[in-house]
């Protein structure tokens, strides 16, 4: 009687560790669930988007750069292809017209791949501010075929004076 007192209670130890050691197991699948399980694992905070500079004056046209260091292709929409953001108290996009022709994937960037272009702010009247762009991709299509937003990526924040 006294070894089954004894068993019983270094049993103990072991079990429980093996309990907790479930209980983690659940909360790390529950935390990789929630941040997309295998929803394009690949692609995450793989495309880079940056500005040339930190601050730019009214009328200046920030060149941005797009680096895709995933495995897959992203495209970009022929209907304004990125948002701009102005950071403050909230954050709000700026309106655009509607689209006047079929929005499609018009611009792509290949596995490997740079591309970078001018953003004309002229165009859409920013405010002096601290600002963002939001470039929606889409994940995987081709050109020409219809867009479809898989994700959003954020540029560095930057200044208009």
């Amino acid at each position: 009687m006294l070894f089954e007192k004894k068993l019983n209670k270094n049993m103990k130890k072991p079990f429980l560790i093996v309990i907790l050691i479930i209980i983690l197991v659940i909360i790390a699948g529950i935390g990789w669930l929630w941040k997309g399980g295998w929803q394009y694992p690949q692609i995450r905070k793989e495309v880079l988007v940056s500005t040339d500079q930190k601050a730019y004056n009214q009328g200046d046209n920030p060149k941005i750069k797009i680096e895709n260091k995933s495995e897959k292709m992203v495209c970009f929409s022929s209907c304004y292809p990125y948002s701009l953001e102005k950071i403050n108290d909230t954050s709000y996009f700026y309106q655009y017209n509607n689209c006047p022709f079929p929005d499609v994937a018009e611009a792509c960037v290949s596995p490997g791949e740079i591309k970078s272009f001018d953003l004309f702010l002229d165009k859409i009247g920013v405010e002096k501010g601290t600002h963002r762009l939001a470039i929606p991709v889409c994940v995987g299509c081709s050109l020409k075929e219809n867009f479809r937003k898989d994700k959003i990526f954020y540029s560095n924040e930057f200044v208009i004076n």
